[in-house]
């Protein structure tokens, strides 16, 4: 029940995060007369990153989110066998302290 109630959260907090993800604050121009979607003028040192302005494509989102699933799951394996690794380690300092055979 606690694995079903964890779920549930994070699948809120996740739907939440979505849906603020999806507002876009709308574009204006300052008073001083500076348009952020203009670039600067180029001069020797300066670079240009162009800004998205439209929202990303199903195809983009659908990749981004089967990437984070994959980084997730390859955290979760590798804190497993980390886990695992330094409680065998332990278990053997202890072992081998108490007099046991060490495995």
């Amino acid at each position: 029940m606690a694995y079903l109630l964890v779920f549930l959260a994070s699948l809120a907090v996740g739907g939440a995060v979505f849906a603020v993800s999806l507002r876009r604050p709308a574009v204006t121009t300052s008073s001083s007369g500076f348009d952020p979607a203009e670039p600067p003028a180029d001069g020797p040192g300066t670079t240009y990153l162009p800004v998205a302005t439209a929202p990303p494509s199903w195809h983009t989102r659908l990749t981004g989110a089967l990437g984070l699933l994959i980084s997730i799951a390859v955290a979760a394996i590798a804190l497993a066998v980390g886990i695992y690794a330094f409680g065998s380690a332990i278990g053997r300092l202890i072992g081998g302290a108490v007099g046991g055979d060490g495995a």
